[in-house]
């Protein structure tokens, strides 16, 4: 993160962005109570990859810079991070970097396969235990953009040389892992919810679904003792379940260190299972400065302002007046003790406001046909599904310096690597169409703080000698 001068952005040109709309034309079957939905998507640039050219060079964004990952561009090898969400999309390929070191064949998928029954007038929901792991046309991106935020993608875009955008860990191993899917299926049934155009859309994931995806990674965790595997979720639910912790439990107990979002419900409460004090809970957190950058954007036309530099000290002075650079997101699930959850179940802050990647979104219905997205574009997001990956990135890289830690021990090391960077709530104004003002948050509504590689190998060390 460097010092650079700061220059005015006609912030016209920040809103002329498409915006897509998250609201949903179906329920989703009762069941598929874990979800991955943004709370804000926002398409940045089409990609073109219809002239294949080597990437001219490798770009910080500022997602990456505000976590001081500069210093850790070859982070993470020899560590697996398995990513269990909604697969890869079909063209992956294309986006995650030729370097990016994508373990295939340990990729798995848990679905179902879903038919109208005429015995029952309702959908039958069979088990598909060979799902695979790649996202069908009516599912969303949701996963391929979480890996992005680990491995790093690919920018192609017509009128600007292709280049790389660094990630959290660029070096890690990834098991691409499908524990949440996606249905647009033929219903004979007007009456039925969510009916539209003789057809009904589900989404998301259950209790088999995931408690299925968890025990595959501690099996792997088993059959591989010599392996250190990271396991980032950035879904959930508003309520617990016992079987989705058992899982947990079990695998945390083979050496699968897990980092979960803690959801997007804001003050009403973390979801389940971040707010498990076993695991290790993200916020989302932003940087002030955002959609409008620093003065500097690589490469330099058009200008990119998630490619600015970002202060090294995040406690300078901003162009807006800020004597901060981050604050909290006013959706990042904050600890609500009439739920049962404790200040001390929520744990780090991360960056989950306008995280650009590679993302499609699900199929929608518009209002007159079914919108079905087949070519991933770039897009910012918005969600603690963003913030869990920067710090599954920066537990696999302290696990290349301590590959002894297990659950506990990174746990502790992580929160007191964020305490040197408390969150303040003196922030005044962000920058951003959705969430304009700052929110004033209170102490531990962000966790421990805001957590930076450097400070996390620092928390590490104190853990590892104390």
């Amino acid at each position: 993160m460097k010092k650079m001068a700061l220059f005015a952005v006609i912030m016209l040109s920040v809103l002329a962005f498409a915006m897509i709309p998250m609201s949903r034309s179906a329920p989703a079957n009762p069941k598929l109570k874990y979800n991955v939905t943004p709370v804000q998507t926002q398409f940045v640039e089409a990609a073109d990859f219809s002239s294949p050219q080597a990437a001219t060079g490798t770009y910080l964004p500022y997602d990456v810079d505000i976590v001081n990952g500069e210093y850790f561009a070859n982070g993470g090898e020899g560590i697996y991070v398995a990513v269990i969400d909604t697969g890869l999309i079909e063209d992956w390929r294309n986006f995650l970097p030729p370097t990016a070191n994508i373990r295939t064949d340990l990729g798995r998928g848990w679905s179902y396969d879903v038919v109208w029954n005429k015995k029952i007038n309702d959908f039958e929901w069979k088990p598909n235990t060979k799902r695979g792991f790649i996202t069908d046309d009516v599912g969303s991106g949701h996963g391929t953009h979480v890996t992005s935020t680990i491995a790093g993608y690919q920018r192609s875009t017509i009128g600007v040389a292709p280049h790389m955008v660094q990630g959290v860990a660029p070096k890690a191993t990834i098991i691409p892992i499908l524990g949440l899917d996606y249905w647009l299926v033929n219903c004979p049934d007007p009456t039925y919810p969510g009916y539209h155009g003789g057809k009904v859309f589900f989404g998301g994931g259950d209790d088999w679904m995931l408690t299925s995806a968890i025990d595959y990674v501690a099996s792997l965790a088993i059959a591989n003792p010599d392996w250190k595997i990271i396991c980032t979720n950035s879904w959930g639910s508003s309520e617990p379940s016992p079987a989705i912790r058992a899982s947990i439990d079990n695998a945390i107990s083979k050496g699968v260190i897990f980092v979960f979002s803690a959801g997007n419900d804001g003050m009403a409460g973390m979801g389940w299972p971040g707010a498990y004090p076993e695991v290790i809970s993200v916020a989302a957190g932003g940087w002030t400065m955002q959609m409008l950058g620093s003065g500097t954007s690589n490469p330099p036309a058009p200008y990119r302002w998630y490619l600015s530099d970002v202060p090294e000290k995040l406690n300078t002075n901003d162009a807006l007046d800020n004597n901060w650079q981050i604050f909290l997101t006013e959706f990042s699930g904050i600890p609500n003790a009439a739920l049962g959850q404790d200040w001390k179940d929520l744990d780090v802050c991360a960056p989950g406001s306008y995280v650009v990647g590679p993302f499609k979104p699900e199929a929608y219905w518009s209002g007159t046909a079914w919108v079905i997205t087949t070519t991933p574009a770039y897009y910012g997001l918005w969600g603690t599904s963003m913030a869990a990956p920067h710090v599954a990135g920066i537990a696999a890289i302290v696990a290349q310096y301590f590959p002894y830690f297990y659950q506990g021990q990174m746990h502790a090391a992580l929160v007191l690597g964020a305490k040197n960077i408390p969150l303040s709530s003196d922030v005044k104004y962000a920058y951003d169409p959705f969430y304009g003002p700052a929110f004033y948050n209170n102490d531990h509504d962000a966790g421990a703080g805001w957590l930076t590689l450097d400070n996390a190998i620092k928390g590490a060390t104190v853990v590892a000698n104390p």
